[in-house]
């Protein structure tokens, strides 16, 4: 019987399954093993084709990712990243797939599935993300803008001092440079580094209608109007290479009151006394503008 259960073991060893042996000093086989011996890269290759791992592996990576978007200092590598995200988010669901076609890995793959809806969440979320923008400018003698987030970059004006003697609501008066995204069958980019006075591809110029942008004075402040695609637009005041956060696009402290226009059911927004709220006197050019809209020759004052 001994020897039958020896000349098992030797042919359990030919045919491939796991066994070792203790040699002694001259290199004869002395003993057996029980214990299976495994292959390291042949186990890591079946892990990494397993939808369990793919789904908390995504799972993970799109936390991060959106952690990243939300923390405006890095939003352009959440950007980045999102690629990544939905790479493993279509791995996930090819061996969720996979595993689910089988008996043994049917549950693992049905968990991989569920672990796919908050990815699906997440990617829902950036199509309606209405979050903050990440706008820097280095570069010198010519400012070098970087705007990066997942609300997408729509715009940019840049406004000099004379700005703050706007006498109505989207009086672009003081407006140094300005374009606006172009494309209505794409989404605006999500990132972006482009030069002043240089127009990036797909914008169109709003202003100066010719020629080229006048360059910046290092020692004026200039106001800077962000639009993204998404959301409400951004204002900074940017004086030389100092890019810091402002409440709105005037640099004083501009107030509007209605007035009413005959002929006209909304009333004119003009400029005035932010303590009285009594309207101020009126520019001539002002009064043609007020003319106009009483005239229907625009539509808004």
């Amino acid at each position: 019987m001994h020897l039958l259960a020896l000349a098992r073991r030797e042919q359990s060893c030919v045919q491939g399954v796991g066994c070792s042996r203790r040699r002694s000093a001259d290199g004869s086989s002395i003993a057996h093993s029980d214990e299976p011996v495994h292959d390291f890269y042949v186990e890591i290759r079946r892990q990494l084709g397993s939808s369990l791992l793919w789904a908390f592996s995504n799972f993970a990576f799109a936390t991060i990712t959106f952690v990243a978007l939300y923390t405006i200092r890095f939003s352009g590598i959440g950007v980045w990243l999102a690629k990544f995200v939905f790479v493993g988010f279509v791995g996930t669901v090819v061996f969720s797939i996979r595993d689910l076609w089988r008996t043994r890995t049917r549950g693992q793959g049905f968990i991989a599935l569920l672990l796919c809806l908050p990815v699906l969440v997440f990617f829902d979320l950036l199509t309606v993300w209405e979050g903050p923008l990440y706008v820097s400018v280095t570069g010198s003698p010519v400012p070098e803008f970087q705007v990066d987030g997942a609300a997408g970059f729509h715009g940019l004006q840049i406004y000099g001092p004379e700005h703050s003697k706007a006498e109505w609501r989207g009086d672009d008066i003081g407006l140094v440079w300005g374009f606006d995204w172009q494309r209505r069958d794409k989404f605006p980019p999500m990132r972006l580094r482009f030069a002043y006075g240089i127009l990036p591809t797909g914008y169109s110029q709003e202003a100066p209608l010719a020629g080229v942008a006048p360059a910046l004075d290092p020692e004026v402040t200039y106001t800077v109007k962000v639009q993204p695609a998404m959301g409400m637009p951004e204002y900074f005041t940017l004086h030389g290479r100092a890019l810091i956060k402002a409440e709105d696009e005037y640099a004083t402290a501009v107030c509007w009151a209605p007035l009413s226009v005959p002929g006209r059911s909304d009333p004119a927004y003009v400029r005035a006394d932010c303590e009285t709220k009594t309207p101020l006197p009126m520019s001539p050019r002002g009064q043609g503008r007020l003319k106009a809209y009483q005239e229907r020759r625009v539509v808004y004052y």
